[in-house]
């Protein structure tokens, strides 16, 4: 009025703890407000704080020893300046290591439960930093890359040492009797970590918006870890590369239908093992490797019983985490997901596991229908790892589950269509200047 013009202010929300709210849509951890010479030393500090997360994540295939990663990785949060806001994935999180840690109180050898628990707290810790770190997309692209640094490495050591003379050669390229590993490295870890950069791979090709050239060194990955595992021989992990590979090509035209179908026959298909109603397919599924067929999978089908029996006996506590080997005559883990955290920490600790994996996915499908791809692949491509082997605690594994929850965040990934672009629009939450995002 009177030629004057009256400029409304919208309120904002105020700081957490006295610093900026990172997570306003489409913005970095940086206050969107503040001037440029006040937002470098902050970015400088979360470039630090990215920087030690791509070291962790780097070694994560080469250490099985996780105590210094450990505690790099609370030294990464801690210097990003900024206090972790809780969401209820990273709450689970915290709970799951608080209770392995809890564990120490009940079990019969208190220096095995100590390493044990000692793995699950590095691997909740992995799944705060990175969700509590990586805050855009170059973040993302960044951790994951150098975790797939180090596991083509890996992939480019295996096939070296396959093709040196002397070493002993296969009938055909599917004699899984020979086997090719690392020294000093377990195998079926060596397999598993190769597996996890291959769908890590893809959920960088997917979401990445990389340039072209980098976009065929990715793709040129794929076949390369894939025959890696091939040469590694471990059933597990070549069926975990078929399948998850075949679900990726599917979910392309029935995304909902897969992720729905994942989210329902995974966890079905998991807790089929410990009440013993898949044991007359198993066989079956163990002669389609003919080679290396035993029948009873390596043992795992007369230790699965033995495993259930001792989780009975203690249902909701467990028996202490990493026990469960100590007390099978076999002398070797459950080899199965359910039973190994079931004995390890109970059906209290496994429904907090459980409820971490599902929340973390679900919050990241429900943003758009290639996040639901990646989290349905994330569920089936390691189906056939958790049904047979070890890969409950591994830092390449929650690194991964980390990414892939990051997703839900439109300040690491932008909206696919308008209509998913609505989420982050101020107005869409009723709020005046700011969108909340929760993740």
């Amino acid at each position: 009025m009177n030629g004057t013009t009256t400029t409304t202010s919208h309120p904002t929300r105020p700081p957490l703890n006295g610093h900026p709210h990172p997570r306003q849509a489409g913005q970095s951890i940086v206050d969107p407000g503040a001037s440029d010479a006040g937002q470098a030393p902050r970015r400088l500090v979360t470039l630090a704080s990215v920087a030690i997360l791509c070291v962790v994540a780097f070694l994560a295939c080469w250490l099985r020893n996780q105590t210094l990663l450990g505690a790099a990785l609370l030294f990464a949060i801690g210097v990003s300046g900024r206090i972790p806001r809780l969401r209820i994935p990273d709450a689970l999180a915290l709970g799951l290591a608080a209770w392995a840690a809890c564990t120490l109180a009940w079990t019969v050898d208190v220096n095995v439960t100590l390493s044990s628990a000692y793995l699950y707290v590095s691997a909740c810790v992995i799944f705060v930093a990175v969700r509590h770190i990586v805050t855009t997309k170059a973040d993302l692209v960044a951790v994951a890359c150098a975790y797939l640094l180090g596991v083509s490495l890996r992939a480019f050591q295996l096939i070296a040492d396959a093709m040196k003379t002397g070493t002993a050669p296969r009938a055909d390229a599917f004699d899984l009797t020979v086997r090719y590993g690392i020294d000093g490295f377990n195998i079926n870890f060596t397999a598993y970590s190769l597996v996890t950069g291959f769908l890590l791979t893809l959920l960088v090709i997917r979401v990445g918006d990389l340039p072209r050239k980098a976009r065929f060194a990715l793709y040129a990955l794929l076949p390369v870890l894939a025959y890696a595992v091939l040469l590694n021989a471990t059933r597990g992990a070549i069926a975990a590369l078929v399948v998850g590979s075949a679900y990726f090509l599917v979910s392309r035209w029935l995304t909902k239908v897969c992720w729905y179908g994942a989210l329902v026959l995974v966890p079905t298909l998991l807790i089929l093992i410990p009440i013993q109603l898949t044991h007359g397919a198993l066989p079956w599924l163990d002669s389609l490797f003919e080679y290396r067929s035993t029948g009873d999978l390596a043992g795992r089908l007369l230790v699965w019983p033995y495993a259930m029996q001792s989780w009975s006996e203690s249902l909701l506590t467990g028996v202490g985490a990493g026990i469960f080997p100590l007390a099978n005559p076999a002398g070797f883990g459950a080899h199965n997901l359910v039973l190994t955290v079931g004995n390890d920490l109970g059906l209290i600790g496994l429904l907090v596991y459980a409820a971490l994996v599902a929340t973390a996915l679900v919050k990241a499908a429900r943003r758009s229908p290639v996040n639901r791809r990646l989290a349905g692949l994330f569920l089936v491509g390691f189906l056939p790892v958790w049904m047979t082997g070890h890969w409950d605690v591994a830092l390449g594994m929650w690194l991964l589950l980390g990414l892939t929850s990051v997703l839900s965040d439109p300040s690491v990934v932008a909206p696919a269509t308008p209509e998913q672009g609505k989420l982050q629009r101020p107005e869409s939450r009723g709020l005046q200047g700011i969108a909340l995002v929760e993740r």
